[in-house]
């Protein structure tokens, strides 16, 4: 969960410079060792982002024993965090905290 925050730093990157075009994340995947990239446009990581409990991972990296896959991309797949790991992923959320 810590490349979240990192990817929440890329994404007021790319808003200070105009958004418009896709931009390079960071996995999302459970692998603490995971630096791979994933290209999102802003709509696609906020449509991810609006759900505390989904994240963004590369096929492959879906990790079943604690994650469902909720839709499959071309070049990525969104998975929600289940049982105690979406419980987690609730609580450890950087966006919590901006919300009213």
């Amino acid at each position: 969960m810590l490349f979240r925050s990192v990817n929440e730093r890329i994404e007021q990157q790319a808003l200070s410079f105009g958004g418009a075009d896709a931009y390079e994340f960071i996995c999302e995947c459970s692998a603490t060792t995971c630096v791979e990239r994933i290209e999102l446009t802003l709509g696609e990581y906020e449509r991810v982002r609006g759900e505390g409990t989904r994240f963004f991972v590369l096929p492959g990296h879906e990790n079943v024993t604690v994650e469902l896959v909720v839709a499959e991309h071309p070049s990525f797949l969104i998975v929600q965090k289940d049982g105690a790991a979406g419980v987690l992923a609730e609580l450890e959320d950087p966006r919590v905290g901006d919300q009213p």
